[in-house]
């Protein structure tokens, strides 16, 4: 994935000054930053969700996201959120499902999971369609100490299987460490890559 970012404005305010980026296949970058500094704005231009920046954003492959909040289709089961909007088998999806802890849970609705397990049905979500980058915006945030050691360790294993890069913006050095990412900051103003 390639991003140059010149700038990126909201109602005439500079937010994001110059950021290029070259994130090469498996690599894993960690940004970091102080909340309202630009993290979130920068993960959704490089997913493609923001398009009003100067600048291009070049991916090779699918990208997957995963958000603060799970964002899941309250009114589907478990394994409908993992095959309807990525369009894997159900068999896919089911595998999906036991690697991160959820077989058995496929008919349940999100309102009947815990937020550590509705968390684990986004992340199953992400690696359906086997991206090449995992984009990532503090998804664990919300979590408890041990929940969130747990969902590390999950990513992890699972950036490890299928060998996809990884952008992952977070407040805390040590999620990024224990994800072997190299490390960024975001900083000034307008914001730049430190």
């Amino acid at each position: 994935m390639e991003i140059d970012i010149r700038s990126k404005e909201f109602a005439g305010k500079p937010v994001l000054g110059p950021i290029r980026l070259t994130l090469a296949p498996g690599e894993r970058l960690a940004i970091l930053g102080p909340s309202g500094i630009g993290k979130t704005t920068f993960l959704r231009i490089a997913a493609g969700l923001d398009r009003d920046f100067a600048g291009t954003v070049a991916a090779q492959g699918p990208t997957s996201v995963v958000f603060q909040e799970p964002t899941l289709l309250a009114w589907r089961t478990a394994l409908q959120n993992v095959t309807l909007p990525t369009g894997v088998t159900e068999s896919r999806a089911r595998a999906l499902l036991g690697d991160v802890g959820l077989a058995g849970k496929e008919t349940l609705f999100p309102r009947q999971l815990s937020l550590g397990q509705q968390r684990r049905l986004a992340l199953a979500r992400a690696f359906a369609p086997e991206p090449q980058t995992l984009l990532m915006d503090e998804p664990f945030a919300s979590l408890d100490a041990e929940t969130a050691g747990r969902m590390l360790d999950l990513t992890e294993t699972l950036l490890d299987r299928a060998g996809a890069s990884l952008v992952f913006v977070t407040h805390d050095p040590g999620e990024a460490a224990r994800l072997k990412a190299r490390s960024l900051t975001l900083g000034g103003t307008p914001a730049t890559m430190h």
